[in-house]
């Protein structure tokens, strides 16, 4: 059996890259919220204060459009990679294995940089890199079993979903029956207790105004600061969510893409009718939840109850969302539509991990204060203008870079630790 080698570029396949791409430049439109302002605004757009007109209108538009979507593709297309990975026939198994084992510890390691040193309290690296760890044992099964694997996982979100939004709206309503008494009326020890326990789950959710207040003006400070707050949410982040939901949400997307990936659906090779059916059906199911979702939400005033990830059909909307995407981005490939943006996606899919970790380190170059200190000062119609700008900036600086080498700065780092040896980075002109 030969050695096991790193993927040429030659045999990438290019809808994947595509697909990625335009996934990794879709999180950006959430995540520029937590990176630009208070976590609390990431799931209430009124947390820091009221919000109207324009502001409201694209809240509700990135709300409808890409809410969970975009990570789910990228979580989808994780799994499609874990296969690709191991698509080896001519090395030996177990060399595959430890390749692949010691190359999703160093994703675990990546996550760990981004989260606590780059101050990213979103990454999805190491949840990416912990569940990664699993799939191994999946990689054998067919399409309809790993299917089927995935539903189990999403039905189980369900409930964790329901249930969250149960007690929270069941909290929310007795503390608003308890706020609704007169003030001159002498409130019993249950009634005290009611109000303490909807202020500690407030705390909780980093959505107290004491809270919102103090967080914007420490993320105005400096890097040490600004490691302190961040290192004390991701601990929370890596441990109690994480086994609560981040592994649950990060299982049953990869999981499903792996099922993707056994029927074709992210090379681009079946026919245009499948991919037109699976953009419509898709769409047609992601945007009717999420619109039914986001008009609630926002006539209710933003209810804590009725926050994104609290609602019941969470995940059916954002997979419907995804699926359509995915069918948009398939349909585009196959009749070679803008071209030379499809290979503008491409190149910053090839490069997705590098560019993953850059938009930390530009986001803190522009909002936290030891940069330009622009944390809670602008409104939500202006942080897509720089969403926009970096966006820019990555499909320039990805077509560039893949000019003059074989793979991204972070890319070229990745496989030479995985394969503890230097690998060629310059490319080779003929």
């Amino acid at each position: 059996m030969s050695q096991a080698i790193p993927v040429e570029r030659k045999n990438r396949i290019a809808s994947i890259d595509t697909l990625r791409g335009m996934a990794l430049l879709g999180i950006l439109l959430l995540n520029i919220i937590a990176f630009s302002g208070p976590l609390a605004s990431y799931y209430d757009p009124s947390a820091a204060g009221s919000i109207e007109g324009i502001n409201l209108a694209i809240a509700i538009f990135v709300d409808v459009s890409s809410e969970g979507a975009f990570r789910a593709i990228f979580s989808m297309l994780f799994g499609a990679g874990v296969l690709i990975f191991f698509a080896k026939p001519e090395a030996d198994s177990g060399v595959v294995r430890s390749l692949y084992y010691r190359r999703t510890w160093l994703l675990i390691g990546f996550g760990l940089f981004n989260a606590y040193l780059l101050l990213w309290v979103g990454d999805i690296l190491y949840a990416y890199g912990v569940t990664g760890l699993l799939l191994y044992f999946f990689k054998d099964l067919t399409a309809k079993k790993l299917a089927l694997c995935s539903l189990c996982l999403f039905l189980f979100l369900g409930v964790i979903h329901t249930s969250s939004y149960l007690f929270t709206r069941s909290l929310y309503n007795a503390f608003n029956d308890v706020s609704a008494l007169p003030i001159e009326i002498e409130k019993s020890n249950d009634q005290e207790q009611i109000l303490r326990d909807w202020e500690s789950y407030m705390e909780q959710q980093l959505a107290l105004p004491d809270q919102i207040q103090m967080e914007t003006e420490l993320r105005r400070r400096g890097y040490i600061d600004n490691f302190k707050f961040t290192a004390q949410i991701n601990i929370f982040f890596q441990t109690v969510n994480f086994l609560f939901n981040a592994f649950w949400d990060a299982a049953a997307m990869m999981l499903m893409g792996m099922a993707f990936m056994k029927w074709r659906i992210f090379d681009a090779s079946r026919d245009l009718g499948f991919y037109i059916k699976f953009m419509i059906y898709g769409f047609g199911v992601g945007l009717s939840v999420n619109c039914w979702e986001v008009i609630t939400y926002v006539r209710g005033g933003f209810e804590p109850f009725w926050v994104a990830t609290l609602r019941p059909t969470y995940d059916l909307g954002r997979l419907g969302m995804a699926i359509g995407y995915i069918g948009a981005i398939m349909t585009a490939c196959k009749l070679e539509i803008l071209p030379r943006l499809l290979h503008s996606f491409a190149c910053v899919g090839q490069m997705a991990l590098t560019n993953y970790l850059a938009q930390s380190v530009i986001c803190n170059i522009i909002f936290l204060g030891f940069g330009f200190g622009m944390f809670g000062k602008l409104e939500r119609a202006e942080i897509y203008l720089i969403v926009f700008a970096i966006w820019v900036f990555q499909i320039i600086f990805s077509v560039f870079w893949l000019k003059r080498f074989l793979y991204g700065p972070a890319e070229w780092l990745w496989r030479s630790l995985t394969y503890k040896k230097a690998q060629p980075l310059k490319l080779q002109s003929y």
